[in-house]
């Protein structure tokens, strides 16, 4: 734990944490208009430098150091941010009144924050047409070239599915490189030289909402909201994601119809950017509303009295129900004493009541921040891209960030998951093979297990303790000869578990030895799973 002090408040952090990370979480407002917390520096927009130490740094990519003083404003601090700021302000469309972002546009924030009044640069502008992308709509002509779009989908959805290209621009000259400051000119500079484009020109980004919902302007907006409402003529409704159970927190955005037509209508689904992740089922899915639905009156207020009156004691209902309805079952219980009644979820109760005396004392004992900051993830028995996608985020932001490493078992090929990084290696295996997969991650990561749980492993998987301990390092020495290779990776000391032979073939300790080469942990997982 380190001590650092900035703008004279004192704020504790981790050694080597992002300067304006610990400000954000400090409460020290520091202007940056590329950085997202937890992501990866671009340095786009350079408006995050401060003084730390006396030296001119960027705070979103330079790390904190125990007693280090910072400072976010001096006068050359801020003539340097209001240059940058008429910087992104030139041949930038003078349409707030009928642009999306407006009314939560940060680029506008900065300008009211920098006071800018006046434009001291100008240069010949270039055509940029309107682009359809789908689900998505890019103005180029509102970009700012940040490269959020880019993050967001790296670092949280796992997939390369932005990236720069040439805009064409006229050159910045000499002159106009001598006449403003550095900073400024870089910022210009790729302004002039850059714009966005899909990595994949036929993608209709269904899966990429996130990064529209981090864009800083109104280039990158959802393509159903575009030129429907202003920003602050909407009413935001907390809610959490009826989609999938990682019911993570968004807004549903609503306001009446028409002057005409008083009842209320969804026009988006948002969400904190710095709180939550969304996937597409939540941030596109929101048109699933009911518009015809009706309620009748009389057995509804029946149902009132008969709660209201302690006639009815009991309310019975089945696992198909949102997140909301949940809340509103749980908030009746307590208010009116009521006993809730689900087969299903009481089934489920006494099957971790059962699993917990075996596994420990409480199931869920982790949370997506925990697998964010984990260093070594397995995954088995769920599909992370459509089972759990806000899981796969915190896998993707753990491998990117983190550096983490770790093995997907899963029978399919899982497209979601091949951008998280090398060292995070799918394994394919046949259907069926989850428990014996379970017992042999058990075995090889549990440690101080009772001895009856030991045995049984010994007795399962036929390996000893003493070989289950032995070091990866060890194994791959023997590795180098072919001959030897599927021993070496344990493709011979995992056995058959529940009566499956252990039958690794010799093909597939030939194809996994030639693969040894490129990655030795892909090998020594995929001879396991041929021993499977």
């Amino acid at each position: 734990m380190a001590k650092i002090t900035i703008d004279g408040k004192a704020c504790e952090c981790d050694e080597g944490e992002y300067i304006l990370q610990v400000a954000r979480r400090c409460g020290v407002f520091i202007p940056a208009l590329c950085y997202l917390s937890g992501g990866t520096p671009t340095l786009a927009c350079r408006l995050c430098m401060v003084e730390a130490d006396g030296k001119r740094v960027y705070s979103c990519n330079a790390k904190a150091k125990d007693g280090m003083v910072v400072y976010s404003r001096s006068p050359e601090i801020d003539a340097e941010r209001e240059a940058i700021t008429q910087v992104y302000c030139i041949n930038h469309p003078m349409a707030c009144g009928v642009c999306d972002q407006s009314g939560e546009c940060e680029l506008q924030n900065l300008a009211h924050l920098m006071r800018t009044n006046a434009q001291s640069y100008a240069i010949r502008d270039t055509a940029r047409e309107v682009q359809d992308w789908g689900y998505l709509s890019y103005d180029p002509s509102l970009c700012i070239v940040c490269e959020r779009c880019i993050t967001a989908a790296k670092d949280r959805l796992g997939v390369d599915a932005f990236k720069l290209v040439p805009r064409g621009g006229d050159a910045l000259s000499k002159e106009q490189k001598d006449a403003m400051p550095k900073d400024a000119y870089a910022v210009w500079n790729k302004l002039q030289k850059s714009l966005i484009a899909r990595v994949n020109e036929n993608d209709d980004c269904v899966n990429y909402g996130e990064s529209a919902a981090v864009c800083p302007t109104g280039a990158l907006v959802e393509s159903a909201f575009k030129y429907v409402s202003n920003a602050w003529e909407l009413r935001q409704i907390p809610a959490s994601n009826p989609h999938s159970s990682d019911c993570e927190l968004l807004y549903y955005e609503i306001k009446r119809r028409g002057i005409g037509e008083p009842r209320e209508k969804i026009y988006r689904v948002s969400s904190d950017i710095n709180f939550s992740v969304l996937h597409a089922g939540a941030r596109f899915g929101w048109d699933f509303s009911n518009e015809r639905a009706s309620k009748n009156e009389a057995v509804f207020n029946r149902i009132v009295r008969g709660i209201e009156d302690g006639e009815i004691k009991n309310i019975k209902f089945n696992s198909f129900i949102t997140n909301e309805e949940a809340r509103i079952l749980e908030l009746l219980r307590q208010k009116f004493k009521l006993a809730l009644i689900n087969d299903e979820a009481l089934a489920y109760q006494k099957f971790l009541r059962e699993f917990s005396k075996l596994s420990g004392t409480k199931f869920y004992n982790a949370d997506s921040q925990t697998v964010k900051n984990s260093d070594f993830i397995v995954v088995c028995g769920t599909f992370l891209r459509s089972d759990a996608p806000n899981l796969g985020y915190a896998v993707n932001s753990a491998c990117k960030l983190n550096k983490a490493s770790g093995i997907y078992f899963h029978p399919f090929c899982d497209e979601g998951i091949k951008g998280f990084g090398k060292n995070f290696i799918h394994q394919p295996h046949a259907a069926g093979l989850e428990a014996q997969i379970l017992l042999w991650i058990l075995q090889k990561f549990g440690r101080d297990l009772p001895e009856w749980l030991d045995a049984k492993l010994a007795a399962e998987f036929k390996i000893s303790r003493a070989a289950a301990k032995q070091n990866l390092d060890e194994k791959s020495a023997g590795s180098q000869n072919p001959e030897n290779f599927a021993e070496a990776n344990g493709a011979q000391n995992v056995a058959s578990a529940s009566g499956i032979e252990n039958s690794a073939s010799a093909d597939g300790a030939e194809n996994s030895a030639k693969n040894s080469a490129q990655n030795p942990a892909e090998s020594k997982i995929s001879n396991f799973a041929a021993a499977l």
